[in-house]
C-alpha cells in the first residue's frame, strides 16, 4: 500500500467532509470523529512500539515501523484536519471572544503536532529504514534502541498535550 497515495486520499476526504455546506451540527460530528481517530490512534500507536520494543525482532520493528506510518496516513493525519477544519468553524466565536480555554487548546493541540512532525515522524521514518536493513534473523542495531527510547519520551509527551487539549474541550464552563 502506498503511504503516500492513502494521505492524499484520506486528507481530500476529511476536507470535503469539513465543508460547512452541512450545518452545525455536521461539523460538530465531523469534529468527534477526528478526535476520535487521532487520539484512537495515539493508543494504536503505542501498542505497535510496544510490540516492537518487546520484540527484538527485526522482522516485528519492520512490520511494527510500517504499520506505525500506515496508521499515522489513514487514521492521524485525517483525524488532525477534521479536528482543525471543523474545530477551527465551531471554535470561530469562542476565538473572537478570547476565551482562555480555546487558546490554550489551541496551543498544546498545535505543540502535540509539533513533537509528532519535527520529531516522532522522522523517528518513525529512520526505524522503518534502519529495520529494513536488518537481514533475516539478523541483530537488532543498538540503534533501534536508541531510536526507540527516543520514540517513547517524546511520545509520551505528545501523548499527554491532546489529552490535556481533550480535557479543556470537554470542561471548558469551567474554565469560563
Amino acid at each position: 500500500m502506498n503511504v503516500n497515495r492513502v494521505l492524499l486520499v484520506g486528507s481530500v476526504a476529511a476536507v470535503v467532509l469539513s465543508l460547512p455546506f452541512f450545518g452545525r451540527d455536521w461539523n460538530r460530528l465531523m469534529h468527534m470523529l477526528g478526535a476520535v481517530l487521532f487520539l484512537g490512534n495515539i493508543f494504536v500507536t503505542a501498542v505497535w512500539m510496544s510490540l516492537v520494543r518487546r520484540s527484538r525482532d527485526a522482522e516485528v520493528i519492520r512490520v511494527g515501523a510500517r504499520g506505525i506510518l500506515l496508521t499515522d496516513a489513514i487514521f492521524t493525519l485525517p483525524g488532525v484536519l477534521l479536528l482543525l477544519l471543523n474545530g477551527g468553524i465551531l471554535g470561530t466565536q469562542w476565538f473572537k471572544a478570547g476565551a482562555p480555554w480555546i487558546i490554550v487548546s489551541a496551543i498544546l493541540f498545535g505543540l502535540s503536532g509539533l513533537v509528532w512532525g519535527v520529531v516522532l515522524v522522522p523517528i518513525q521514518k529512520r526505524l522503518a529504514r534502519l529495520a529494513q536493513a536488518i537481514p533475516p534473523h539478523g541483530p537488532v542495531p543498538p540503534e533501534c534502541d536508541v531510536l526507540i527510547a527516543k520514540w517513547f519520551r517524546w511520545g509520551g509527551i505528545a501523548t499527554l498535550l491532546p489529552f490535556a487539549t481533550l480535557v479543556l474541550m470537554v470542561f471548558k464552563p469551567v474554565f469560563g
